[in-house]
């Protein structure tokens, strides 16, 4: 199988946001590969957040949605 490109977006108030690409071969394991790379647990979030004074960077919070498609 071809690895191919894929973007990573979350949903925040209402919008989707790019947050970053990986390389994967199919939907699923792009799925897995951002939670992987973007993903955070409630701890780190927690932390993140007081670090950034409540603003979110690049990462998937646990509270948020998100998806992947592919990058044209």
């Amino acid at each position: 199988m071809s690895m191919k490109q894929w973007n990573v977006r979350v949903v925040r108030n209402g919008h989707a946001v790019h947050i970053g690409q990986v390389a994967e071969s199919n939907e699923t394991l792009a799925r897995c590969a951002a939670l992987s790379m973007y993903g955070l647990s409630e701890d780190e979030a927690e932390e993140m957040e007081q670090d950034r004074k409540g603003s979110r960077g690049p990462a998937i919070y646990p509270d948020e949605a998100f998806d992947v498609s592919p990058a044209t």
